[in-house]
C-alpha cells in the first residue's frame, strides 16, 4: 500500500467512530524558530497538549499550522510554508508510537478548493474527497520511517488526480541499524531525535541526529519526479497526524521490520518540538 492511504484509511476509521471533521479548537501557539508563532489548530476531537514550546498527539489525532489564532477552519488561516531551498527540522519522541502506529508529519497543498467535511483537507490520495500535492516528511514508530513525495496532474488548486503510491525512501530498506528502539542503532527510538528536511528542484533529503550521530538520505532517487514535486513548495501546508488500529494494514510501513502486535492507539503518543524554519 502507497503511504498516502493513510488519511483515507484514517478518515474510513475516524467516520467507524462516528467522529464528525466540521468543527476545530484553536489548541495553543509556539514558536517557529526562524518564523515565529504559529497556531496549533485541530479538529475538536483531536487530544492535543501543547506545552514546551511544542506539542503531544494523544491518540487517533491530527492538527495543522495556522497563521493566526482561529477556533473554526478558517481557509486563510493556514499557514502556507514556502518550502523552496528551505530547512525545516524539528524534534521527535515516537518512544510511545508501537509497531503498526503511524506518527506523521507532511505537508499539503492546503486549503483544498472547497471544504468538504469542514477543514479543507486535501492530500493524495484523495482524502476529504479532494486531491492535492504532498510532501511526507516523516511517517513512522520506533522501528522505521519513511519519506515520500507526492505529485499530481492539473493545478491551480483543481488537480486532476495524484500518484497514490509516490515516490518513497524507507530507512529500514537502506540499513537495519539506522533507528531502532535500541542504542545499538543510530537513532535510538526510545529517546528524543531530530529531523531536517532540505528540498528544491534537484533534490529532496531528510537528516535525522541524535547525540552527535546523524544519518541524511535521499526521499526519491527519480530526477524529474524531485523536480515536479518543487512546484509545490511555494505554499504548502503543515500537518502532523498520529493514527493506526482498528484492523488498518500498515504492513508498508514496518512490515519488513518484523515487529509485531496491533497498534494500541489509545495508548499511544508522540510528541514534537523544536521547529525552525
Amino acid at each position: 500500500m502507497g503511504t498516502t492511504g493513510k488519511m483515507l484509511l484514517a478518515s474510513t476509521y475516524l467516520l467507524l467512530l462516528g467522529v464528525s471533521l466540521s468543527s476545530a479548537a484553536n489548541k495553543g501557539s509556539i514558536n517557529v524558530d526562524g518564523y515565529g508563532e504559529v497556531w496549533v489548530i485541530a479538529p475538536d476531537w483531536a487530544n492535543i497538549n501543547v506545552n514546551d514550546n511544542g506539542f503531544t498527539l494523544n491518540g487517533n489525532s491530527r492538527m495543522y499550522f495556522a497563521a493566526w489564532a482561529t477556533d473554526g477552519f478558517d481557509a486563510g488561516a493556514y499557514w502556507q510554508t514556502d518550502l523552496m531551498d528551505k530547512v525545516f527540522s524539528y524534534s521527535i519522541d515516537v518512544s510511545n508510537v508501537g509497531c503498526h502506529c503511524n506518527a506523521a508529519a507532511y505537508f499539503i497543498n492546503m486549503p483544498g478548493n472547497n471544504a468538504g467535511a469542514g477543514d479543507y483537507y486535501c492530500d493524495a490520495n484523495l482524502g476529504n474527497n479532494i486531491w492535492c500535492p504532498e510532501y511526507d516528511t516523516y511517517e513512522g514508530n520506533k522501528y522505521t520511517m519513511a519519506g515520500t513525495l507526492h505529485t499530481c496532474n492539473g493545478g491551480g488548486g483543481y488537480w486532476d488526480s495524484c500518484d497514490r503510491s509516490g515516490c518513497q525512501t524507507n530507512v529500514f530498506n537502506i540499513d537495519s541499524n539506522i533507528m531502532c528502539p535500541e542504542d545499538r542503532c543510530t537513532i535510538n527510538t526510545n529517546k528524543w531525535y531530530s529531523l531536517a528536511h532540505f528540498q528544491n528542484s534537484n533534490t529532496a533529503t531528510i537528516t535525522m541526529e541524535q547525540d552527535g550521530k546523524e544519518y541524511t538520505f535521499d526521499i526519491c532517487n527519480d530526477a524529474g519526479y524531485v523536480s515536479n514535486m518543487a512546484t509545490s513548495y511555494g505554499g504548502m501546508v503543515y500537518s502532523g497526524s498520529l493514527w493506526g488500529g482498528g484492523g488498518i494494514d500498515m504492513g508498508w510501513l514496518d512490515g519488513m521490520t518484523g515487529c509485531g502486535g496491533e497498534c494500541n492507539i489509545d495508548g499511544s503518543s508522540v510528541s514534537f518540538s523544536n521547529f525552525c524554519f
